[in-house]
């Protein structure tokens, strides 16, 4: 929790993006996508009890589409910074309900680091690769440095390299391990945990990348749950859950991003990691079953159950 009776701040470094999705039953969603997922996700859990600010890089041509939509309850825009490039859209097929084919149309720049650390009195700091060319590693070591109560990765794109179409695949990146590193809190999915670990089984993988230094690393695995590994004094507590709703169809685009911004809500709100590994579960779920993401409005409402029982202080 924030160390000073104010309200929490969290920041979300990332890159908002466009997202044309065709999911497999055919059906098509255009919105914005990226870091949104888990800013919506905080503006609706937190309902403007907490500062949330968006650290981004943002096209000029999507700039005015992306500070309107994120005029949401306790968010701070001004770490939003325009610049000359065409913003990141996003194409996503669905060939099964979780199997996809995703397409990266322009590519804004890495934030640079002083724009990261310029933003002053954040709690919790949120990491979501969703371009895997959000930020460079000497920032995630500059943001190693400083004091907040949480550094939290998701690794996500930092494993999808780029074809020359624009198509992106799966490749694993050569210094995973020190991106790790940096972090208190690590979240990734099931096919990027198998890429890091050479096809390593799940919690054999996951009790090594908490060696390298993290607090707790997180394995989303879409319709089958999660696992959690993290550290309870000098032992290593270990956690499988099952998905809280099996929908038919399922909307599984944004599902991992308001895991991990539903597990920093729950811990800044004074969660334990079980408790908190437990909403995040249930909140993923949720998002589930509801698109598009303007669904996200009504999520303290799906969580109800799961807000009481494992958040104190709501």
């Amino acid at each position: 929790m924030s160390t000073t009776n104010s309200p929490a701040s969290i920041a979300v470094l990332g890159t908002l993006t466009r997202d044309t999705t065709t999911y497999a039953n055919g059906t098509r969603s255009e919105n914005l996508g990226g870091t949104h997922y888990a800013l919506l996700t905080l503006a609706h859990l937190f309902a403007g009890k907490a500062r949330i600010v968006p650290i981004a890089n943002v096209g000029d041509d999507a700039f005015a589409q992306v500070h309107a939509a994120l005029d949401l309850p306790g968010m701070d825009r001004s770490a939003l910074r325009r610049v000359p490039q065409s913003n990141n859209h996003v194409h996503l097929t669905y060939r099964t309900a979780e199997e996809r084919d995703e397409v990266l149309v322009g590519l804004v720049p890495p934030v640079p680091v002083e724009h990261c650390l310029a933003v002053p009195n954040i709690d919790w700091m949120l990491v979501n690769l969703t371009s895997g060319r959000d930020i460079e590693l000497q920032t995630m070591r500059a943001l190693r440095k400083q004091r907040f109560t949480g550094l939290q990765l998701d690794v996500h794109s930092l494993t999808l390299g780029f074809e020359p179409d624009g198509r992106r695949v799966l490749r694993k990146p050569a210094a995973w391990e020190e991106w790790i590193a940096c972090a208190d809190w690590v979240q990734m999915n099931a096919a990027e945990a198998l890429l890091l670990g050479d096809g390593t089984p799940l919690e054999t993988f996951a009790r090594r990348a908490l060696s390298l230094g993290p607090r707790g690393v997180f394995i989303t695995l879409g319709a089958r749950g999660c696992l959690g590994v993290w550290w309870h004094g000098d032992d290593v507590r270990t956690l499988r859950l099952q998905a809280m709703a099996s929908p038919d169809p399922a909307y599984p685009t944004g599902c991992g991003d308001v895991f991990g911004a539903s597990f920093a809500f729950a811990t800044l709100q004074g969660s334990p990691p079980e408790a908190a590994l437990r909403f995040a579960n249930a909140a993923a779920g949720a998002k589930a079953c509801h698109e598009p993401y303007t669904a996200l409005r009504h999520l303290r409402r799906h969580v109800r159950e799961p807000l009481a029982r494992f958040v104190p202080h709501v």
